[in-house]
């Protein structure tokens, strides 16, 4: 038995996003990440993002011929006999694809789903052969919020992460609108999903993009001063744990005594000030909005502050870079596998940093999952 000769290393895909955070990726790439992989053999292919959307452009046109390449330099091939002049290749019913990234979380979305759309409808992915996309996330973005959750300091400790190859799942967050009474699958997220002040920040954030990181916090003083209630009913399906003040651990919610049927558990009627839907702790350094998140974990964490004021929300604000407001009156934290969002008007969502218009009323409503499919849960980080 031996590996056939196509390829004995498979390179890394090293995706630099040169435009991410402080244009640094590329003096990251020189410095760092390419003396260290060359440092330890491992052959790697950049792919340069140079537009929005390319990145995940990419994806969707080269993920199955990617894949293909890297089966067959697993493939094994079987001698029958000793002497057996003809040989049988099997192919393994699993190939992992290490892909680095030299950007932000944003790169990471655009990634995970060019991947997703690339092999959606095919038939790379199945019982019998199912890729695993690991990815190294070396923090040169913006927020940098799966970095900063998984407690990654800087680029060369991503970088020595990688190299020691411990990795844990990337879970992912499926957000689907109505369509004629079923659901359509609209994006797959691994940040962030948000509505009210959140998302008019994100949005705002843009015409202080030459502040750095620096622009969300400007970006939000500005909504703030203008501070806005956002219309809108949330429903928190079962299983359904909530946040308890008094023990500081989450317990089973109680059921919505006028909403249980069809499993609903917890109806949150707005208006909001200020909704997350995440499946991280931090979102950037100094700013922990669900410190009991885990990016491995089944659970998207949520929280909730509904039709606060200024003097409240600035509160909170100030007790985010520790995680402490959860401790706070006004401030509703939960964990959930399946949420519905409905608006009586048209309205806006941030996911990961993308924006999703909605409808108003039932037809608008919109669905946020954890992904249980093994079919599509198919990413995990380097830890």
């Amino acid at each position: 038995m031996g590996i056939l000769p196509t390829s004995n290393k498979f390179p890394v895909l090293l995706v630099l996003n040169p435009y991410s955070g402080k244009n640094q990726s590329r003096e990251v790439l020189e410095t760092i990440v390419q003396p260290a992989l060359n440092k330890a053999e491992k052959p790697f292919k950049v792919i340069e993002s140079v537009a929005q959307s390319h990145t995940q452009s990419y994806f969707i046109d080269n993920i199955k011929p990617i894949i293909t390449d890297l089966v067959q330099s697993l493939s094994v091939v079987n001698e029958s006999a000793p002497d057996a002049p003809s040989l049988s290749v099997s192919r393994p019913n699993s190939a992992t694809l290490q892909v680095m990234v030299l950007g932000g979380d944003g790169t990471v979305h655009e990634i995970v789903n060019g991947i997703l759309r690339g092999l959606e409808g095919t038939a790379f992915v199945s019982d019998e052969f199912r890729p695993r996309i690991e990815l190294s996330i070396i923090p040169t973005g913006t927020g940098n919020a799966i970095s900063t959750s998984l407690g990654v300091t800087s680029a060369q400790d991503a970088v020595d992460r990688f190299l020691v190859g411990k990795s844990v799942p990337l879970r992912l967050m499926m957000v689907s609108t109505r369509a004629q009474q079923n659901w359509k699958i609209q994006v797959y997220t691994v940040v962030v999903n948000s509505f009210g002040l959140h998302c008019a920040t994100v949005y705002d954030s843009d015409e202080f993009r030459h502040l750095g990181n620096d622009r969300f916090r400007q970006a939000a003083m500005k909504n703030i001063e203008n501070l806005r209630q956002y219309e809108g009913q949330l429903v928190l399906y079962s299983p359904v744990r909530r946040y308890s003040r008094t023990s500081r651990s989450f317990s089973p919610a109680a059921h919505d005594s006028s909403s249980a049927n069809g499993g609903i558990t917890i109806s949150l009627p707005g208006p909001f000030t200020y909704l997350l839907i995440t499946k991280q702790a931090s979102l950037e350094p100094g700013f922990t909005p669900t410190p009991l998140a885990s990016t491995s974990d089944d659970w998207m964490d949520v929280l909730a502050v509904q039709n606060v004021g200024q003097a409240e929300i600035l509160q909170m604000f100030g007790a985010t870079s520790d995680g402490k407001h959860i401790e706070q009156e006004k401030i509703e934290y939960f964990k959930t596998k399946a949420i519905e969002l409905e608006t009586p008007t048209k309205g806006r969502l941030c996911v990961d940093g993308e924006f999703l218009t909605i409808e108003g009323g039932p037809e608008g409503r919109v669905r946020f999952e954890i992904v249980s499919d093994p079919d599509t849960q198919l990413f995990s980080v380097y830890v």
